[in-house]
């Protein structure tokens, strides 16, 4: 338990000094206005996913930032039920991409693969799951690209960093205290037998993603709680030896296109959107994500395969 903790508090420490920076850029980015610009950008292509021009503030949102702010702008755009299930997937898909990059370049993947793999994959799954819903899938509005760069008042500027230093301070707390249960959890878990039994569990369903089955206790981690807490045991797993480089560039590519099954898709479950509509087009694309991977690029290097 005193491993734990320890370990806990590095890991906590680590992630936290990427999420406050980067929250804070983003903070600035929108002060600015500069996500205006940056949604105007996407907007002749999310016509091809049968969506409005304005849900490319919602993607430019999600990205940017990360879901929860992103759900707010999207109850304000008007879409039909379809078209939330398609926003909802790119979403999903393509949220807080700068610190979620940052965590899994960490563990050992490129970050330019990784936001290409998201992004991609994103507007991929929308497209197909568009002409699945049957909406109509032409190009945007068009949009005008107008760069307007300029603070607002200070009283707003005030308000919105007394609501991002409140949020920030409550996302701290929860990073240390979230971490550190999963870090002495982990070896509890280790240390009782618990956690190979659950890796030799679920070694079947990771494998038929492609994975190796050393992977299986990171994949419940990350599909329980997260990609950013998964993150954190990957990377202590990574250190340890537990799993390899290749293994975990597999997994964290898996990840990538899904992760958090529970906790995020339940976010628009609640706006009506039907759970396998959410689930299964992230599962089949991670599937063919990794295959290709393997297919491409055959297993090389060391193996952790046979500890679990």
């Amino acid at each position: 338990m005193r491993d734990g903790v320890v370990v806990g508090l590095r890991t906590a420490a680590w992630l936290i000094a990427i999420m406050v920076p980067t929250g804070f850029v983003v903070l600035v980015l929108s002060l600015v206005g500069l996500l205006d610009p940056l949604s105007a950008l996407l907007d002749p292509v999310m016509g091809l996913a049968g969506l409005p021009g304005e849900a490319a503030l919602v993607l430019a949102t999600s990205a940017l930032i990360t879901i929860y702010p992103a759900i707010g702008v999207m109850t304000t755009v008007g879409l039909s039920g379809s078209q939330l299930a398609v926003m909802a997937l790119m979403v999903l898909i393509c949220h807080n991409l700068f610190v979620e990059t940052a965590i899994q370049t960490r563990v050992g993947s490129h970050p330019v693969r990784i936001v290409l793999v998201r992004v991609l994959g994103a507007f991929a799954v929308a497209v197909v799951m568009a002409r699945i819903l049957g909406l109509d899938t032409t190009l945007g509005s068009g949009r005008p690209f107008v760069l307007e760069i300029g603070l607002p008042p200070w009283s707003v500027i005030q308000r919105e960093l007394f609501a991002w230093i409140v949020a920030t301070g409550a996302t701290v707390v929860r990073v240390i205290v979230v971490v550190i249960l999963l870090m002495v959890g982990q070896r509890l878990l280790e240390y009782w037998g618990v956690l190979r039994a659950l890796a030799r569990g679920f070694g079947p369903v990771v494998a038929l993603f492609g994975l190796p089955r050393a992977t299986a206790f990171l994949w419940i981690v990350a599909n329980t709680l997260g990609l950013t807490y998964g993150a954190a045991v990957i990377i202590e797993e990574r250190t340890a030896g537990a799993v390899s480089r290749r293994e975990a560039d597999l997994l964290n590519h898996h990840l990538a296109v899904s992760h958090s099954l529970l906790e995020d898709t339940l976010l628009f479950v609640a706006l009506g959107v039907a759970p396998l509509v959410l689930i299964v087009p992230r599962l089949v694309l991670a599937f063919l994500l990794v295959w290709a991977m393997r297919i491409c690029a055959p297993k090389s290097g060391e193996t952790s395969e046979g500890r679990v």
